[in-house]
């Protein structure tokens, strides 16, 4: 008999709390309470209610909201409250196997409570907070990848109007002497008032190359300039607005760089990291990451435990003349660790790396399997490999 529990159903800014004593055996009627101090006391109050009246603890188990549990979770952490979360898929199937699958805020704890009675659930157990650190930073580092992606999309359609072409003289276009000369010279119509011998040392100043080179750049400059018909006037305001874009990208590529040595600073004080880093192919960047999507690895008992968490565990599907083979993956789980592995995994067919992922890799595809399955299979057993890895102390060799 699993005892006692107080089941919530969470939403934005408050949450319906009910009590139970067994399955379908409420104690409560579900009761509506507010996300703040006095709300939650509420909580205490049934806990040591439930204390005193049957002499016996109780477990608090609500769903996975994303952000608007965070509060609740902190405060139960603070008291001593033993919880559980669950996926919210959980209590939607237990919801929807009743024959009439009503939905409601009331019902829901009913729904939530049938499924901590029917099914066998971990008791959460805090993570030390440097994994929570690690993995709010990698959060972080996504939001700062994806602000850099638009405002390198704007970059590109102003350089494009003001210097069309200008990517066939320089190859890498953020390179610090290119960003500087941008800066320096926001429209053809200056490069052409300038003396070349200027321009390369503007250049020599800005690089750690010879004279030589920063000449032959200024001349390719120079060439170019002449020869360029821009979209608009160097009176423009596109060109003011092409000066702050390149100002703005510049200081979130340095906040992006200080962001992920911060993240990987965090990740090396972790045990697990060099066993991951020392897999061919995981560098520091996908290292720390990976580790920070994982969390500890002490919460999955076995691989399959770890790979139905990534959302990579095959799907079993079989009545009749369907046999419930060659199905595609769940995906119920870390998206963001399907990414990563998904990341390893081309980075080491790309270089061609002599590891047993590679031969695997090459093997399904010699036994027919097409190239996106023999990934989401190589995937898996990246997956299973720092799971025995982790659990055994060991480097991968």
């Amino acid at each position: 008999m699993k005892g006692f529990c107080i089941s919530l159903d969470v939403s934005k800014g408050s949450s319906f709390y009910q009590g139970f004593k067994g399955f379908d055996e409420p104690i409560t009627k579900p009761k509506k309470i507010e996300h703040n101090l006095e709300g939650f006391k509420e909580l205490l109050k049934l806990k040591d209610s439930i204390k005193k009246e049957y002499d016996s603890d109780c477990i608090v188990i609500f769903e996975s909201t994303g952000v608007y549990h965070k509060a609740l979770q902190t405060y139960l952490d603070e008291h001593d409250f033993k919880y559980t979360i669950i996926s919210p898929l959980l209590s939607a199937k237990v919801r929807k196997s009743d024959i009439r699958g009503t939905k409601t805020d009331a019902k829901d704890c009913s729904s939530i409570a049938k499924v901590f009675y029917l099914k066998e659930l971990r008791i959460y157990s805090k993570m030390d907070e440097i994994y929570s650190d690690l993995k709010e930073k990698c959060r972080y580092y996504d939001f700062l990848v994806g602000e850099m992606k638009r405002w390198k999309i704007e970059f590109r359609r102003l350089l494009d109007i003001i210097y069309p072409g200008f990517d066939k003289i320089f190859e890498n276009l953020y390179i610090d002497y290119v960003q500087a000369l941008l800066l320096e010279y926001p429209h053809p119509e200056i490069i052409r008032k300038k003396r070349l011998d200027t321009i390369a040392k503007f250049i020599e100043k800005h690089t750690c190359h010879k004279e030589s080179f920063s000449l032959k750049q200024a001349q390719a400059l120079k060439d170019y300039a002449e020869n360029c018909a821009s979209g608009c006037s160097y009176k423009s305001y596109l060109v003011s607005q092409f000066d702050t874009v390149i100002h703005t990208l510049n200081s979130q590529i340095k906040h992006l760089e200080t962001t992920l040595d911060e993240i990987i600073e965090i990740a090396k004080k972790l045990p697990n990291y060099e066993i991951i880093r020392s897999i061919p192919g995981i560098a520091d960047n996908l290292a720390s990451r990976i580790l920070a999507e994982i969390g500890d690895i002490d919460r999955f008992d076995n691989a399959s435990q770890l790979v139905a968490y990534a959302g990579i565990d095959p799907q079993i599907y079989q009545s009749g003349q369907i046999s419930g083979l060659h199905l595609k993956i769940s995906k119920k789980g870390n998206k963001k660790l399907r990414c990563l592995l998904y990341l390893a995994i081309t980075c080491m067919i790309r270089t061609n790396r002599d590891t047993k992922i590679v031969e695997f890799y090459k093997r399904k595809k010699a036994d027919g399997l097409a190239s996106p399955a023999a990934l989401v299979a190589s995937m898996n057993k990246l997956l299973r490999i720092i799971h025995s890895l982790c659990k055994n102390g060991c480097l991968f060799k």
